[in-house]
Order: structure tokens, then C-alpha cells, then sequence
């Protein structure tokens, strides 16, 4: 490429030059092509080929699991850079993050074109997703209506991608469509207002040529519920004080330009969040409510069933890594190594089951039961022992052994003995890691019903109508509830939790406990800039001690680790590197 076609966005913009070399088929991904070097005329000739080219963008989605090379710094979950989990070998740990490191340490960066794993790389997918669009009109065996809803699909992943990038980068340059070689490519950096504005037209636009939702046999093809369900996680992103604020997070350039903000702070932006979730509900009512939270009064087999059995109703937008689990190299890889590490803080946030009050270790009740009472029942919010391996709970056909000298205990020489050095391990999709999930189909649920339900109940709180009724004839607290009562928890009332701050941090909370290891506690730590709160708090510790036939429970806290934390984090840098090639790329501020 010459030098006048340097771009912002560098490495995204030059890979979507149209050539033989941007069809090459390389990984599997729902089905194996005849040919690994074929041209564009070759692709679009029929729909076979076609719909390989159209696995290719599906495949650019993002995979949360902690494996190596996954869209993450070093495969690990972002859940792992907040008050619930600890990711020890990375540089945010050691607070030496900065803009001169390695691509790999970035989330989503947007520049690694060309590393050939392509899970969660933008560059890759909006590639592929546009050579997609001005093509697939050629095939000619599909219909009219097939190159309409496929085209949708692509627009769906392509502002996907965007949404990822405005959540970590803030305004973002706009891509259009396949550059061709001989285009000169110099585009700015746009605001943030009008980054997600275009993100949101696209989706939109989208959603008008697609199902509401998909036959069995296309699960996982994108759907206007998915276009308008990431629609309402945009807008409430942006709705919240990181970028809907009185003043920027942090100043430099690029707040006075509003990339990295909006420039003051309106309630209207709460209000088009509100609106977009019950879009949301009203185009499901008319869909005969097809997607719904999975509840048949068995709260831990229906916290399972939402979250990681395939094909469920509860799951709007998924993706798809792999065929089936696989209990060795596949997903989880990192948990395995202790590189992901839960907090005690995190399992301390699951409540008391019979009363939903919150778990004390210096209550006598509950620290004589943390987790099970004398029959063997569970004591604790169901969805902690389905996201933490916890003491004495079923593991491979026995009784976890998560204590001193156990065989799934720290120091116990076991494969799992370094991800409880805190006192638990990561459970969630690991599960027991042999009948309960090796061999099952994979997924990853990108954006399930609970979410949509909690942030109904958030924009409401933060508009001050927690407790008026919507045209559902529902308050916030029964969004809320419709998350708790599944969980078997008793129903949380204005009484106990009041509107305002206290409803926000209970919410808040809510959305750890229901979407650990699921890509939320971060974004939800960076929206509502509680980076300074959540990230350096004292890491927690849980000894567990075997005496007789009980346990005995140490709590501590350790104050030689602990994360740093500065202010201008909340949004990535920019690489150096790219900055220094002066095409006017503005650096976000801080970095």
C-alpha cells in the first residue's frame, strides 16, 4: 500500500481490499470447503460457496471462553480485570499497561489483520461481512429473499463489532464498504455521537429484513431480535457516565473533539435506552414472546439451561466457536493454569436463600453453612455454584474437595489446584469439566434475556421511575425480579432496596451474579466509572479447613496483591505505533 493510502485504522481498512487472497478459506467453521484458494467470481457462483463465504464473518464473532488466542488479552475473560476475578500474568495487574504494548494485550484490537485467528477481530469480520454484501446479488441460486436476509445478517455482525469498539475505544472511523486498491483511504476518527448513531441506523435497517427469530435447523443465524436486543446494550452503554456526563472522564484532545465522550450529560439518552429495550418487548409480545428466561421451578437446571444448553429460547445472540465441548484444550484452557482466578468478593455477592439477605461471614448462621446445611441442601443464590466450584458441591460423580489437602484444594498437586488458590474455582461452562460438559454441543451466549430485563430495570431507575408502571404494567422491580425469583430468591421490594443509588448497586451486583464469566461485570465496571472502586479493592481470601468430618472457614485479604488503576483506562489506547504514522489518528485521552 503507498503512503498516501494510510488510514486510521490502518490494518482494519487495508484488509478489506477485494482480491483472491480475502477468500481464502482456512478454518472450519460449520462446514469444510473444497478449496482452500479460490477467487471471488468462484465463491459467488453458487450458493454453496456462498454461504462458506458467510460462515467466514459468522466466525469474526466473539468467544468470551478463556482459551488461548481468544478475542481477550492472553485468551482470558475481562471479568478477570475486576472485583470478581484476578488475572495475575497480565500487565494491567502489574499496572505497566500502556499504548507502546504488545496488540495481543489489547481487547478487540482492531489492528492484528494478521495473525490467522480471526475470533473476535473486527478487521476480519466487517471485511468479510462487506465483500459479502456487494457480492452475494451473483449467486444465482438463491432466491431474492435469501440474498435480502443474509445481507441483514452480515450488517448485524458488522455493527456488532462496532458496538465492540465503541465500548472500548469510544468514536470510532466508518466503514462503508470493500475498499478497492487503487481508493485513496484517509478517513477521520468520528464523535462518539456519531459513531453510535450510524451503529444504530445499521442495526436497524437490518432488522427490517430479518425473522424475528430462526427455524432450529439456522440457530444462531443473526435475527432482528439480536439486531434489537445489541441495539438496547448500546444505548445503555452510552447512556451511562462514562460518556453521558458533565464533564469527560478524563481530558485531552479527544474529549474536546467528543470522541471520547458526548460533551454534556442528558437525560434523553436514558430515555432512548428505555424506549430501545421495550422496542425490544413489544416486537417479542408480537412474536408470541418467543424468547423468554428459562423457569420451570428448578432454579439451578434453568440457570443451566439458559446459559449454556444450546438452542434455548432464553439466549437472543450466540456464536459459535467449536462443534461440542472439550474438556482439554478447547475452552477453559486458562482457567486450568490459574490464570483466571475468582475473588472471594465475587462468591461473598451471592445472597442467603432463604431470605435473599446478603451473605456475612461474621453471621454465625451463615458461617456455620456457608454453602450447604446439614442435609446437604444449598444455603446460598443457586448461580453461585454453577459459576464457582465451591466446597462440597457435586463434581465428576463425587463431592468437590475444595480445602486444604483435597484433591481439588490449592497445593494439592491436582489439575485444578491453582485456580482455587483463593478458595474457589471457576465453574461456569467448565461445569465438571467431564459428563456434565465435555461432548455437548458449544455455544457462547453473547446476549440473553436476563439482560434485557435487568436494564429495563436500570434505565427506569435512572430516569426515577423504578416504581411506575410501564405499558406492560411493570415496574422496575419486576424486571428485577423476573431475574431473582428464577434463581429461587424471594422478590426484592422498594422497601428493602430503595429507588436511586441502592437500586443501581443491587442491579449492578445482580448482573454479576447472573452473567459471570459472560463479558459483563467489566463493561458494567467501565460505563459506570467504578474502575478507582471495583479493581483495587483488598483480593479476598477463603482458607477452608478440614476438622473431623466439618470444615472450619478462614477470611483474609492480601494486601501484596491487588490490581492498579488509573483514571484514563476506561477507554483503550490506541497503539503508538500508529499514532506516529501522523495520518490523524487522535489518541485517546491519557495514553
Amino acid at each position: 500500500m503507498k503512503n498516501k493510502s494510510l488510514i486510521i485504522l490502518g490494518g482494519l481498512l487495508a484488509s478489506l481490499f477485494i482480491g483472491c487472497e480475502d477468500l481464502k478459506f482456512g478454518d472450519n467453521f460449520l462446514e469444510k470447503p473444497n478449496s482452500d484458494d479460490v477467487s471471488i467470481d468462484t465463491v459467488f457462483s453458487s450458493k454453496k460457496y456462498a454461504d462458506q463465504a458467510m460462515n467466514q464473518f459468522y466466525k469474526s464473532l466473539c468467544d468470551f471462553m478463556p482459551t488461548l488466542r481468544g478475542c481477550h488479552p492472553e485468551g482470558l475473560i475481562l471479568d478477570g480485570y475486576t472485583d470478581i476475578g484476578y488475572a495475575q500474568p497480565i500487565s494491567w495487574t502489574r499496572g505497566d499497561f500502556n499504548s507502546s504494548s504488545s496488540c495481543i494485550n489489547f481487547p478487540y484490537f482492531p489492528f492484528h489483520s494478521q495473525i490467522t485467528e480471526v475470533t473476535g477481530n473486527p478487521s476480519f469480520g466487517i471485511r468479510k461481512a462487506y465483500i459479502y454484501i456487494e457480492n452475494v446479488d451473483k449467486v444465482p441460486d438463491m432466491t431474492d429473499d435469501e440474498k435480502r436476509i443474509r445481507k441483514a445478517e452480515a450488517k448485524v455482525v458488522i455493527a456488532f463489532h462496532y458496538t465492540q469498539m465503541i465500548r472500548f475505544y469510544g468514536g470510532m472511523p466508518w466503514i462503508d464498504h470493500a475498499y478497492k486498491a487503487d481508493e485513496i483511504l484517509q478517513f477521520p476518527r468520528l464523535t462518539l455521537e456519531e459513531t453510535v448513531n450510524k451503529t444504530v441506523a445499521l442495526l436497524d435497517e437490518a432488522a427490517t429484513d430479518l425473522p424475528w427469530y430462526t427455524t432450529a435447523e439456522e440457530y444462531g443465524h443473526m435475527t432482528a431480535a439480536a439486531a434489537k436486543a445489541l441495539k438496547f446494550r448500546l444505548l445503555l452503554f452510552v447512556a451511562s457516565p462514562l460518556f453521558n456526563n458533565k464533564a469527560p472522564y478524563y481530558d485531552g484532545q479527544a474529549a474536546t473533539e467528543l470522541l471520547s465522550w458526548y460533551g454534556n450529560q442528558q437525560d434523553s439518552r436514558w430515555e432512548a435506552a428505555l424506549e430501545a429495550g421495550r422496542e425490544f418487548l413489544r416486537l417479542n409480545k408480537k412474536n408470541s414472546d418467543y424468547y423468554r428466561i428459562e423457569n420451570t421451578g428448578n432454579p439451578r437446571e434453568d440457570y443451566v439451561n439458559g446459559y449454556f444448553t444450546k438452542g434455548n429460547q432464553e439466549v437472543v445472540m450466540s456464536s459459535f466457536r467449536w462443534g461440542t465441548y472439550d474438556g482439554v484444550d478447547k475452552p477453559f484452557r486458562m482457567y486450568e493454569s490459574g490464570y483466571g482466578i475468582p475473588r472471594g468478593n465475587y462468591a461473598d455477592m451471592f445472597q442467603w436463600k432463604e431470605d435473599g439477605s446478603k451473605f456475612d461471614w461474621n453471621n454465625q448462621t451463615h458461617r456455620a453453612h456457608p454453602f450447604f446445611d446439614e442435609k446437604g441442601q444449598p444455603t446460598r443464590d443457586v448461580r453461585l455454584y454453577e459459576n464457582l466450584l465451591v466446597n462440597g458441591d457435586k463434581w465428576q460423580n463425587r463431592t468437590a474437595e475444595v480445602y486444604k489437602g483435597g484433591r481439588e484444594g490449592f497445593g494439592s498437586g491436582s489439575s485444578v489446584n491453582k485456580k482455587t488458590q483463593f478458595g474457589y474455582g471457576f465453574r461456569k461452562f467448565i461445569r465438571d469439566k467431564k459428563n456434565e460438559m465435555k461432548g455437548k454441543p458449544y455455544s457462547c451466549p453473547l446476549i440473553r434475556m436476563p439482560e434485557i430485563y435487568l436494564s429495563i430495570a436500570e434505565a427506569m431507575n435512572q430516569l426515577g421511575k423504578a416504581n411506575v408502571p410501564d405499558e406492560f404494567g411493570k415496574t422496575a422491580y419486576d424486571y428485577l425480579n423476573l431475574v431473582c425469583q428464577r434463581a429461587g430468591l424471594p422478590s426484592v421490594t422498594s422497601a428493602k432496596v430503595p429507588q436511586g443509588d441502592a437500586l443501581l448497586n443491587y442491579l449492578l451486583d445482580e448482573r454479576a451474579r447472573e452473567f459471570g464469566q459472560e463479558d459483563i461485570r467489566y463493561f458494567d465496571m467501565i460505563r459506570h466509572k467504578k474502575g478507582a472502586e471495583w479493581a483495587t479493592r483488598p483480593m479476598e481470601m477463603l482458607e477452608t479447613t478440614k476438622v473431623g468430618s466439618g470444615f472450619e472457614y478462614t477470611v483474609s485479604t492480601r494486601d501484596d496483591i491487588k490490581y492498579y488503576w488509573n483514571e484514563y483506562w476506561y477507554l483503550l489506547p490506541f497503539p503508538v505505533t500508529e499514532i506516529n504514522k501522523k495520518y490523524g489518528l487522535i489518541q485517546n485521552p491519557g495514553w
